[in-house]
């Protein structure tokens, strides 16, 4: 993992230099803080009103157990740049719902990003569709009013608009039943200085009169011709992939892994990568009822190598950052590459290994003419 990876994580997730923990009292309430070694957690005075300050750092209600919700908030961001959000639903911080904002990107496609976390993860890369991902003008310095309304698996999500969602996620990722709720705020790591108020907090469960209001966005349709489930392993390390272009030895255990709604298989939600163990092989078995070349389009985060009766076939790298300093690494079925299947089983295999960002892979094939695809 490259320096800027390893210290983006750092910065965005407080990782190992989350060193301090404490209650703080603000508003009438008590708020369990972490904050990073330079970041900070205070009540202050700030634009008109009493605030609380966050600055590469965290604060729970950890009293707070809701699945259905109506959670309000204003937060002013100290400078245009930061992730600036809300983690609810939240078991533990390893599994929750995330929303945030990011201030640098204001007025961009992603200002404002919903996404879960699933084994640590926080999948950007995956979620990053229109329904996930939007555009809305986020001035520095401004109270900014924020409304999620959170019933069964979707949720509405409003920023300053009031009438209208920015968001409305119909079928929120995590499997969390309810939790804690935490806002929180980071930057990247060579940005000093940054921070946001939040203020005006209201968490209430529903009533019967909140309702859902909002509307997915169209999205284009998934090709009829998808790869929807795949049987992958447990993870291991990548460096076993470097012995040759064969695959390594693995146990035959497989499990079984739907596609998300955006067609994306999210490897995250078996197992979260760790050091010694951040890759896994995600597999289909294709049987053709005679020799055939068919044309397999594909996207993945971060790193891939794919095999087709055991010999490799390609590989690549589409993690953030690593082609251009504006490469996001979000997963989009733009690489090709043909398959020249054999008469009766072909075992297709993606090494799928991750840094940061989003553990996934998606696929698709021209045709399933004289195919048919088996995960189990």
């Amino acid at each position: 993992m490259s320096k800027l990876a390893t210290g983006l994580i750092s910065a965005l997730l407080l990782g190992a230099s989350a060193i301090a923990q404490d209650t703080l009292q603000y508003d009438g309430e008590t708020w369990q803080v972490a904050a990073a070694d330079n970041g900070a957690v205070r009540v202050e005075q700030a634009l008109g009103r009493e605030a609380l300050y966050i600055s590469r750092a965290q604060a729970w209600r950890r009293d707070v157990d809701l699945q259905d919700f109506v959670l309000e908030y204003e937060y002013a961001s100290t400078d245009e740049s930061g992730f600036i959000g809300v983690n609810w639903r939240a078991a533990d911080e390893n599994a929750l719902e995330q929303f945030y904002v990011r201030p640098h990107q204001s007025g961009q496609p992603d200002a404002a990003q919903y996404l879960p976390v699933l084994n640590g993860i926080a999948g950007w890369q995956i979620y990053a569709g229109p329904n996930e991902a939007q555009a809305t003008d986020l001035p520095a310095r401004e109270w900014i009013r924020v409304r999620i309304v959170a019933i069964g698996d979707a949720a509405d999500i409003f920023v300053g608009d009031m009438e209208t969602p920015l968001l409305h996620i119909a079928d929120l990722g995590s499997e969390t039943s309810g939790g804690a709720i935490g806002f929180y705020m980071s930057d990247r790591f060579w940005v000093e200085g940054t921070g946001s108020w939040f203020s005006n907090i209201s968490i209430r469960p529903v009533t019967p009169q909140d309702r859902l209001i909002g509307e997915s966005r169209e999205t284009d349709p998934l090709p009829d011709t998808l790869i929807g489930n795949w049987a992958v392993s447990e993870a291991f390390d990548e460096a076993l992939l470097d012995a040759g272009y064969s695959l390594p030895e693995l146990d035959d255990e497989r499990t079984r892994l739907a596609v998300e709604p955006n067609g994306i298989a999210n490897l995250s939600r078996l197992a979260g990568p760790s050091q010694g163990a951040n890759t896994v092989l995600a597999e289909v078995t294709l049987s053709a009822e005679e020799a055939m070349t068919r044309e397999l389009s594909f996207g993945y985060s971060d790193r891939v190598r794919l095999y087709l009766n055991g010999e490799q076939i390609f590989a690549g790298n589409a993690g953030w950052r690593v082609r251009d300093h504006r490469h996001l690494g979000t997963i989009v079925r733009v690489d090709r590459v043909p398959l020249r299947l054999q008469g009766g089983e072909n075992v297709l295999t993606a090494a799928v290994s991750e840094s940061f960002g989003g553990w996934g892979v998606s696929a698709s094939l021209d045709s399933f003419d004289g195919l048919s695809i088996d995960t189990d």
